[in-house]
Order: C-alpha cells, then structure tokens, then sequence
C-alpha cells in the first residue's frame, strides 16, 4: 500500500512527473553557453534594416531577407559541426568596403570599443560591420539531436571547436582582416590578469594572419588601463611585447601607446573624481600649457574687471 493512503497510481505520477522534470534540467544544462537568443530572426532583420537603411554606413544595396536565409541555413547543422567556410555564402552577401584608417581589432575590452567607436562614426570595428551588426551579443545554435533552435544552452569553445558563434565570428574576423586598410588600430586591455594579448585567441588566430600587408601603413596598439584597476602588462612587456615582436617580424610599422587619452577620457566620464581621471585630466593640462588654469585665471580677471566697473559706476 502507498504511504499515508496515498493510491499507487499517484505515487507512480508523481514519480514519472519527478523524471520528467530531472531528464529536462540535464537537458537544459547540456552546453556550458547561452542558449539561441529569443526572437533571433527578428532581431536579425532589424538590426540589417537599421545598418542599410536608417544608418547610412554603406550604400543600402544588401538584401536582408537574402541575407537572413543565408545566415539560417547554418542553423540546420549539428551545433559541433559547424565551420567557419559555412558562412561564405553570408558574408559574401553582407560584405560591403570598410572606410581607410577606421578599422579598430580588440581583445577583452568589448563594451569599451562599442562605446569609443560610437556605431562606426568615430571607428569601424567587426561589430559595426554589418556582418559583425547583426550577431553581436547574440547566441544561436540547432538543437543536438532534433530540428529546431536550442534555446536552453550552446556549445561554447569548452564544449567543442566547431561551434555555430564561434565559427562565425572567426569567418567574420578574417573578411574583416582582409578589407582593412591604412593604419590599423588594436585596443587591447592591460589590466586582464591572463594578459592583455592572447596569444591563442581571434586577433592573433583569426585577424593577424588575414591582414593585407600592401594595404596597411601602421598599426597602433593602445594598451587600457581599466579605472582603479591593475597595471598587469603595459607597452613592450609580457604578452605585448609578443606582439610587438611578432607584428615586427611580419614587417609591419607599429606603435604602442599605454593609455591612448582619447579612449582614457571616455573611461573617466563614469569615474571622474577617480584619482586615476583626475592625475590624467591634470596632466593633459600640463603637457598642453596649462590651458585650463590659463582659462579659470583669465576668467576671474574679467569678473574682477566687470565688479569694479560695477562698483564705479554706481558711486
């Protein structure tokens, strides 16, 4: 007899309904990354209406739903079967001319570059390309052994190597590689304790390699110092001076700045009391001739002069 009285039939539904719920939580922790983005194709093709028409980056030639159908012919694939070759056919139909001298290639410092960049109107990196556009931040990926998307989890790199994001992005890497030109910009973060260089990883696998050395007349590499964070590396140490050397052997021109103030400015907008703002703000001050004590001085001699002729006046 089932305990408490309970009817044996019950005790059996409960317990299938108990396997139910633990076979469909294995399933959902099955890969280590995010699962596909809800509304996938929706945002796809709204983000390529923006880029095309609403942005005016590029002439608004491309075909979205073209594009999309491309795009979506890789998610029938098993999700450790895909290559980055799998998505020529997107890219040839996404690709479009980068401007001379805006390309900018980073490593660990994505919401940086995004902000810097400012939707490609200050520089062009991979993400406001319009094929880098239209699946960044997202996820995506065919369910293992069933039709239709996998919206609980995706294989990352941990999982395996031909995974459906990071196929792209390295197929993606190397068009954006082969149509830069003029002088390259690299923002690299000099605070990320693994190093700011990853010597395994898209820009020293998937960028370097596809670079068009007749097309580019320098690369700059800017090594950020995150606010109030750690100096691990800087210019011409650790991982960066692998860069430096390896970028030297290949024959390309290059420069390192720790800091660029540019990009530094734009960090101390969020931390401007910080120590590490202030000493820079001042600093910058100081190397263009104190402009800005130049300014608050002549500023309070023309209120002195205007409260004397004020005082005069009404004597």
């Amino acid at each position: 007899m089932a305990a408490q009285g309970w009817p044996l039939s019950l005790w059996l539904w409960l317990s299938l309904l108990l396997s139910l719920l633990l076979g469909a939580r294995a399933a959902a922790a099955r890969w280590s990354g995010a699962g596909t983005t809800p509304h996938l194709q929706s945002i796809f093709l709204g983000r390529c209406a923006e880029y095309t028409t609403l942005l005016s980056l590029q002439p608004g030639h491309q075909n979205c739903t073209a594009i999309w159908e491309a795009f979506k012919a890789v998610l029938d694939k098993d999700p450790c079967s895909v290559l980055p070759s799998d998505y020529d056919l997107f890219i040839n139909l996404s690709r479009h001319s980068l401007p001379r001298d805006k390309s900018l290639f980073w490593e660990n410092n994505h919401l940086l570059v995004t902000s810097f960049a400012e939707n490609a109107r200050r520089l062009m990196p991979l993400c406001d390309v319009l094929y880098g556009k239209v699946g960044d931040f997202l996820s995506w990926c065919r369910q293992e052994n069933a039709s239709g998307l996998d919206y609980q989890s995706c294989p990352t790199s941990e999982d395996c190597e031909n995974n459906a994001v990071d196929s792209y992005w390295k197929r993606a890497s190397m068009q954006y590689s082969r149509d830069s030109s003029g002088v390259i910009n690299v923002m690299l973060n000099g605070s990320e304790p693994t190093g700011a260089y990853p010597v395994k990883g898209f820009f020293a696998d998937f960028e370097i390699p596809y670079l068009q050395k007749d097309k580019i007349t320098r690369i700059e590499i800017w090594v950020m110092h995150e606010v109030g964070g750690p100096i691990v590396e800087s210019c011409g140490e650790g991982s960066v001076k692998i860069l430096e050397d390896r970028l030297e052997a290949l024959g390309f021109q290059h420069n390192c700045i720790d800091d660029y103030r540019p990009v530094k400015f734009l960090m101390c907008v969020d931390h401007s009391t910080h120590p590490d703002c202030v000493m820079s703000l001042a600093s910058a001050s100081l190397r263009r001739g104190s402009p800005a004590l130049s300014t608050t001085r002549d500023a309070s001699l023309v209120i002195s002069l205007l409260v004397a002729w004020t005082s005069s006046s009404q004597v």
